[in-house]
């Protein structure tokens, strides 16, 4: 081969380098489990051995609380050998009332992962200048490797059948939906207080939220009702399912995504 066909062969070689596709990255299995665990008589031994039975990697908890005797939220920590600090967050903001009994500590939303946590927020959802419990909103972004990353939503919407509880219900859901906008790659779990035939469910699913559950896990999670929900945004939902446990007075979600 003379010189100048070495030079071109070399050249063509070059091109052809650049035209191969770059390998894409593998998919990241998440195995996303919400459950409300019924506030601090919640037996987290038995709690935390529901969840590590399921494979989740994402966990998100409402009705948690943190107090100096009962730190629930580093008791399922260190049942499911997660770190504190770089693997929980911790969202403050369901305290009582000023009308109710004083409570030590604190009570909010959780969320735990395997996944090491690298950005978090609380937003509350409430002000109330009496009785109910004021809601909030815990939400973390998890680093899953390899420049890839979902977002995590947790909250815990006001109960009750009255025309005022339905006001108050209905205004955090909206201030939720405002919150995130047109935004995706999103995960919206927890207790949202109303079943799918409600006029609050069905604005979720009208503003782009995928209600899983109706799809892979379409069963009561309170009683006779489905009131707890895990809403995805542009995240692939592949399989889930409601589990029987007699943990809390709420049934545990399990669904499995890829991201």
């Amino acid at each position: 081969m003379t010189r100048g066909l070495q030079v071109l062969a070399a050249a063509m070689l070059a091109v052809a380098a650049t035209m191969v596709p770059a390998t894409a990255q593998a998919a990241t299995s998440l195995v996303v489990l919400d459950w409300n665990v019924h506030g601090d008589g919640a037996d987290m031994k038995a709690i935390a051995a529901v969840i590590r039975g399921s494979g989740a990697n994402i966990v998100t908890v409402q009705e948690i609380h943190r107090r100096p005797d009962a730190d629930q939220v580093a008791q399922l920590a260190a049942e499911l050998g997660w770190d504190l600090t770089a693997n929980a967050h911790f969202g403050v903001g369901d305290d009582v009332g000023p009308c109710d009994d004083p409570q030590p500590g604190k009570a909010g939303n959780a969320i735990l992962s395997k996944f090491r946590i690298v950005e978090r927020v609380t937003i509350p959802l409430s002000d109330f200048a009496t009785c109910p419990v004021n809601r909030s909103m815990a939400g973390v972004k998890l680093d899953l490797g390899g420049g890839s990353a979902v977002t995590v939503f947790s909250t815990h919407l006001s109960p009750g059948l009255s025309a005022t509880s339905v006001a108050r219900r209905e205004a955090q859901a909206d201030k939720v939906r405002a919150y995130f906008g047109s935004r995706t790659g999103l995960i919206l779990t927890g207790d949202f207080n109303a079943p799918p035939t409600d006029a609050l469910s069905k604005q979720f699913v009208s503003a782009g939220w995928a209600d899983t559950g109706a799809k892979y896990a379409n069963m009561p999670t309170l009683g006779n009702a489905r009131i707890d929900y895990v809403y995805t945004k542009g995240i692939t939902t592949t399989s889930g399912s409601v589990l029987s446990t007699t943990a809390s007075d709420h049934r545990p979600i399990v669904m499995r995504m890829t991201r």
